[in-house]
């Protein structure tokens, strides 16, 4: 019997050790994924640095610009303005598609998915895209609920007008509302999150280069 208790306990040493060096792995990643979420070109090394680029094939801007770390941010806000670069034609099969603007990513959980982006699991960002039939910017809620996506047009924008753009984080609700749209109930306890910035896509790449200003 002491053999037998030694030996189990011998197995839950080595279970618990095996599940606190998965633990301490997984930490790291996120840590590794916040740095690198974080790692973007400060303002005071840009010429114009109110002003974000994509450039024509990319998604994004590299480095990423206006990125960052927040802990239990109730609010992201931003005056963003869309030039005339913001006029594309992708084709009618992805016109729908939404871009985005400012939003957030939330990480911190034991559970996290390491296979997806934080931001696609647990998130809510401003979506964006060129509405041909108004001639001007749709604007949206864009945002995922435990990897599922929920995105429905809100307002609109004109050409080269500054518009300011609210994102609000009610924990105790568990609500994100995006552009005082319909509520968006959430599930996670999840207080850590990052700025995510400029993307175009969907899809398809910048079809030429895209410049919008963000002004935090």
């Amino acid at each position: 019997m002491l053999v037998l208790s030694y030996e189990i306990g011998t197995i839950l040493f080595y279970i618990h050790h095996v599940m606190t060096t998965t633990r301490s792995i997984l930490r790291i990643m996120l840590l590794g994924f916040l740095v690198s979420m974080n790692a973007c070109i400060p303002d005071l090394f840009v010429s114009e640095p109110e002003w974000v680029v994509v450039e024509a094939g990319d998604h994004e801007p590299l480095p990423k610009r206006k990125t960052g770390v927040l802990i239990e941010p109730s609010e992201l806000s931003a005056t963003v303005t869309f030039d005339s670069t913001c006029i594309y034609d992708i084709g009618s099969v992805d016109e729908q598609d939404w871009n985005k603007v400012i939003g957030l990513g939330f990480v911190g959980s034991k559970d996290q998915d390491l296979g997806a982006a934080p931001h696609q699991v647990d998130g809510v960002r401003v979506g964006w895209r060129w509405n041909p039939q108004r001639q001007r910017i749709d604007l949206g809620a864009y945002a995922y609920v435990e990897g599922k996506r929920i995105d429905f047009k809100i307002a609109e924008a004109k050409i080269n007008e500054p518009t300011r753009l609210v994102i609000k984080i009610d924990y105790g609700r568990k609500l994100y509302q995006v552009l005082g749209g319909t509520p968006i109930p959430f599930t996670h306890d999840k207080k850590f999150a990052y700025k995510t910035g400029l993307y175009f896509g969907g899809s398809q790449p910048a079809p030429h280069r895209i410049r919008v200003k963000i002004v935090y």
